[in-house]
């Protein structure tokens, strides 16, 4: 224990902000406060490729693991969240070599030590780390026909599911920049079954998401567990009956998504898409009510040129003052895949030297700072 204060003393020392993090109360709105009671504004970016096939960021072939944690620091994030695959930690192959052309280093080492290596460089950087299990099966996600809709499958029951959340965060527990886990992305129809919310049942996602929140946090009490919603995250609407009971009711933290593409939503003129948005996910965020606790836009994104869904998401979060994190600082999807001008929702370029729509990274930079005091 002694060891554990020491390391968040000296890290809190050099941060700026003072470790571990928490739920609390600005004015009307339920933020993330550090230890002083002063509000951290997470301003995210998503670095993926580690849920996927190969099963490592992506970008090693490119650049060195430092250059690009630098890089993401240099354009003011101050946190990634950071996919895995259920693959990623029970399969846990070598890396293909070509996949780090650019880290010779990493050479040989497996899928979950290059994660390690990538934790590592990004918290060297002071930067706040949120592991995500994205998927169970390595692979793209996500469709409503690839049977990982749910945070079971038939390779991958639930007490797997549970056990890998509860080792990683064990895995961790000596770094405190690893400070919060994304339990499971984009909960989704798969076979069938309809994930759901307060009822008790097997496919109750609330429930399951409250049992593995309170198993991580008899391992590291610090973590800030958040719950996402269903529907692909974007409802979060069955709050209002049930909130995941935590041990630590001040660790946790809400999540939705929203895309240019997200159906109905995204259509709605800006002052009912504002109302929409409010009324299924960050209304969660309001404070004084039982179901009261912050609200962190997990993903969102746009290609490479402007466009009016965009701007709606935009200037949400511009009104709001909501933390978020960009999906994606990644160059590409695949890297055999070729460049093409204009498309992608990353922000570096398929080299990972520098940013490839400057006129996005502007509008992000505007949102990173805390832009309100929400007093009423």
């Amino acid at each position: 224990m002694i060891q554990i204060l020491v390391i968040l003393f000296t890290v809190s020392s050099a941060l700026g902000f003072q470790l571990p993090l928490n739920a609390g109360q600005k004015g009307d709105r339920m933020v993330i406060v550090d230890s002083n009671y002063e509000r951290v504004k997470l301003a995210c970016v998503n670095w993926y490729g580690a849920h996927m096939e190969d099963m490592v960021v992506n970008g090693l072939d490119r650049q060195n693991i430092d250059f690009i944690s630098a890089k993401i620091a240099e354009l003011g994030f101050n946190c990634i969240r950071l996919p895995f695959a259920l693959d990623t930690f029970y399969k846990n192959p070598v890396v293909k070599s070509e996949r780090l052309t650019a880290n010779p280093e990493l050479v040989g080492k497996t899928a979950m030590e290059i994660y390690d290596a990538t934790v590592k460089s990004l918290t060297d950087q002071g930067l706040i780390v949120i592991l995500n299990n994205h998927i169970s099966t390595a692979m793209w996600c996500c469709s409503m026909d690839d049977g990982e809709g749910l945070w079971y499958t038939d390779e991958y029951p639930t007490e797997m599911w549970e056990d890998c959340l509860v080792q990683l965060t064990a895995r961790y527990l000596d770094n405190p920049l690893v400070a919060g886990f994304d339990l499971r992305n984009e909960v989704r129809p798969s076979h069938g079954v309809l994930a759901e919310w307060g009822t008790g049942d097997e496919n109750d996602f609330a429930l399951a998401q409250e049992k593995v929140g309170n198993m991580i946090l008899e391992v590291d009490p610090d973590m800030l567990i958040i719950a996402e919603g269903i529907l692909s995250a974007g409802n979060l609407i069955g709050a209002l009956v049930k909130k995941p009971e935590l041990t630590n009711p001040d660790k946790l933290v809400y999540s939705g998504h929203i895309y240019p593409f997200s159906p109905i939503i995204s259509d709605l003129p800006y002052d009912l898409f504002k109302l929409t948005m409010h009324t299924m996910q960050t209304f969660v965020a309001d404070a004084g009510f039982n179901y009261s606790a912050p609200y962190w836009m997990g993903e969102f994104g746009t290609g490479g040129t402007n466009n009016e869904k965009w701007d709606h998401i935009f200037q949400f979060l511009k009104e709001t003052d909501h933390d978020w994190a960009y999906w994606s600082i990644d160059g590409y999807k695949y890297p055999d895949q070729p460049e093409v001008p204009g498309a992608g929702y990353g922000i570096l370029n398929a080299n990972y030297s520098d940013v490839k729509d400057p006129w996005k990274m502007e509008e992000l930079a505007s949102i990173m700072p805390i832009l309100s005091n929400h007093e009423p």
